[in-house]
């Protein structure tokens, strides 16, 4: 009973001894990742290595070695059913940013963006480039990568003015005075520029505001004023700014303005009083000036001589603009 008994126990023993061996020595299911490609490799090996599982699957694991770095040893058993291997490529890949020199370099990263990444590049949402982030980084890919920028900036160009003449019968023929003065306006723009790499590609240009010009006003005498020295003899009617005259004469006119005094005739000087030599002029006389306007001889003065009529002015700064002018008077009727 008991030699029946043992021989049992030995039976069991050898058979739970075979069924451990023979489950070692099982075939161990094996998937295989490439890093540059989109498929997996599905296989079996039976106490294999990873260099085994790839050459049975017809790859040469010598030049796999030479361009791949696996998660695990390549001549490692593998021992582990279901064993997941991640084969990532050492792989060149050019890269070219805003226009500058490409760069040889090489990579383990899976994708674009964690290779640039690795590299410190930044890609900014207005920046082109030849290839998604989420794109598996593959043997001898080139990268080009085009910055992308956008300039805004006002621009402002001058509008010319107009000139407006205008016929004066109080000038003398040809002569010119401005009585409104012109003034430039402004056109403003935004101006839009977009540029790759540094260079203007595209521009737009938007008008924002405008000021508009002020048109020039200028005088232009159209009196006829013919005279000599002594003065010209005229038939009764000529008229001059709607006035008849008589006469007219070359003179040299000055400007002066109020001391306190009163004048030779006793009136209080104001606009219209000039001062005159009597011997050449009467006082009392009235006169047309073109330029000035309508006037009287009311005063005399020391240095008023001969032909010269001295105009009086309600400033100092009126005296000064007038300066010395050489005109033709008319003697009024």
């Amino acid at each position: 009973m008991k030699k029946t008994l043992f021989i049992a126990v030995g039976v069991i023993a050898i058979l739970l001894l075979s069924g451990t061996a023979v489950g070692y020595a099982m075939k161990k299911e094996v998937t295989i990742t490439f890093s540059d490609k989109e498929e997996k490799l599905h296989t079996s090996v039976l106490n294999g290595t990873l260099s085994d599982a790839l050459k049975q699957e017809g790859y040469d694991p010598a030049k796999l070695k030479k361009q791949y770095q696996p998660s695990q040893k390549w001549d490692s058993p593998i021992v582990k059913d279901e064993t997941n291997i991640q084969l990532a490529c050492n792989c060149s890949v050019s890269l070219k940013v805003g226009g500058e020199k490409d760069k040889k370099l090489r990579t383990t990263e899976p994708t674009v963006g964690d290779f640039l990444k690795e590299q410190k590049v930044q890609v900014d949402k207005n920046d082109q480039m030849n290839a998604a982030l989420d794109q598996k980084i593959t043997n001898d890919l080139a990268i080009v990568i085009d910055k992308i920028e956008k300039r805004v900036q006002k621009k402002v160009e001058p509008i010319a003015y107009e000139v407006k003449k205008k016929k004066d019968d109080d000038l003398p023929k040809g002569e010119k005075k401005v009585t409104k003065e012109g003034k430039k306006g402004k056109s403003i723009y935004q101006v839009t520029a977009i540029y790759k790499n540094g260079k203007a590609m595209v521009t737009d240009k938007k008008l924002v505001d405008k000021v508009d010009p002020v048109t020039e006003v200028v005088m232009v005498g159209s009196a006829d004023l013919t005279a000599d020295k002594g003065g010209t003899e005229l038939s009764s009617g000529s008229r001059i700014a709607g006035l008849k005259y008589k006469r007219t004469m070359a003179a040299e006119t000055t400007g002066y303005t109020a001391s306190g005094n009163r004048t030779a005739t006793g009136t209080v000087p104001h606009r219209g009083t000039v001062a005159v030599d009597p011997n050449v002029i009467p006082l009392g006389t009235k006169l047309y000036i073109p330029g000035y306007g309508q006037a009287v001889a009311e005063d005399t003065g020391g240095a008023v001589k001969g032909h010269i009529i001295d105009l009086f002015f309600n400033s100092r700064e009126e005296a000064i603009q007038w300066g010395r002018r050489n005109v033709t008077a008319y003697i009024l009727e």
